[in-house]
């Protein structure tokens, strides 16, 4: 997964390349721009990812919530993204319907960022995936750590700004305010649906709660509340949370490594991982293919990407765009290996970056 700021981010700059559009791109962009609408947008910019890590003290958990993270990251992107479009065009004008096409073009936004950068993020990190438990676990470590490090170096660059003062969760809160333990189930319900129709089988074995309401322990709401509470547990702006967690560093001597969990500060990013150098990097799953692009431009390739997949998803709704030619185009890719591949296990050319700790 690409973190959660660098999605949040190229959505904006998609929002803004779409101001500097035709009409129909100026329309695209003040639908997201609108503030009954946003967090419904950035919500979809990180929706894939909630799924994961946010239930880490409990591995039942976290392996039931787990399965829907990795089934939405490599398999069937564009046939639910395309059902998604297809229960928006039942619907009426209204704002139900405008929060769930926010939604929807964020969660385009986030493929387009997970294809384009997923194979840069992996080859530095190691092989994730890999059966032996402690290659995978300093492959995740490593996956963690370039993700934050590039979050924090994004607030930096775009906006001056430190991770000790950055407020993410008010970017995503779409809860019921009557308890705060529910998703919008406008959003639930949308979601839940597509995921019936496009995953079936899955569906019918692994979806864990009802159809009918958010009942304790469903899927969708427990990964999305888990979510919002873990990045309320380790807030980056807490300063009693950093210092606990190099405590435990400390202590274990740094076998456990938590300070992972928080964002960097600017100083301590590993300028490496930006590649401003443009060294030659390989995709995972087809060393054939090789890349010198920085950090830098592989956002700005995604934002330019997901303002093309935007406009085409609207021109659906309009009826401008065919199914067929959208699946063509963009079915079959795999989110984290960045081409059309189902099997992560393909992943085989790493070059991962040490830590300088």
């Amino acid at each position: 997964m690409a973190g959660k700021i660098t999605h949040i981010e190229v959505l904006g700059q998609t929002i803004k390349h779409l101001h500097h559009g035709n009409s129909m791109e100026r329309e695209i962009a003040t639908l997201l721009d609108n503030h009954s609408f946003q967090k419904y947008a950035n919500l979809g910019a990180i929706a894939p990812d909630i799924f994961y890590y946010y239930h880490f003290l409990s591995p039942y958990r976290s392996a039931k919530a787990q399965f829907w993270g990795d089934l939405h990251h490599h398999k069937n992107n564009a046939e639910l993204i395309l059902d998604f479009l297809d229960q928006i065009q039942e619907m009426e004008e209204g704002d139900s319907r405008s929060k769930l096409l926010a939604f929807t073009l964020g969660y385009i936004c986030h493929t387009a960022v997970d294809v384009i950068t997923h194979p840069y993020i992996f080859y530095i990190s190691g092989d994730y995936y890999n059966k032996d438990p402690q290659i995978s676990s300093l492959a995740q470590y490593n996956h963690l750590r370039v993700e934050f490090a590039l979050d924090s170096y994004l607030l930096n660059l775009r906006w001056g700004m430190s991770p000790r003062i950055y407020d993410f969760n008010q970017y995503v809160d779409i809860r019921k305010k009557e308890n705060g333990t529910k998703i919008d189930p406008i959003v639930w319900s949308f979601w839940q649906k597509s995921l019936k129709n496009v995953f079936p089988n899955e569906f019918e074995r692994n979806y864990i709660g009802s159809e009918k309401r958010i009942i304790p322990g469903d899927v969708l709401n427990d990964s999305y509340i888990g979510f919002l509470e873990f990045h309320k547990l380790l807030d980056s702006r807490s300063t009693i949370m950093r210092g606990l967690l190099k405590v435990i560093d400390t202590i274990t001597l740094r076998k456990i490594k938590a300070s992972v969990l928080m964002l960097p500060n600017s100083e301590s990013i590993d300028i490496r991982i930006m590649n401003e150098e443009r060294r030659p990097w390989y995709f995972p799953a087809s060393p054939s293919r090789v890349s010198q692009e920085s950090f830098i431009e592989l956002v700005n390739r995604s934002a330019n990407e997901s303002k093309l997949a935007m406009t085409v998803a609207y021109q659906y709704l309009l009826g401008e765009s065919k199914r067929d030619m959208i699946v063509k185009e963009y079915g079959g890719y795999n989110l984290d290996t960045g081409i059309r591949s189902e099997d992560v296990k393909a992943m085989k050319e790493f070059a991962p970056l040490e830590d300088n700790d």
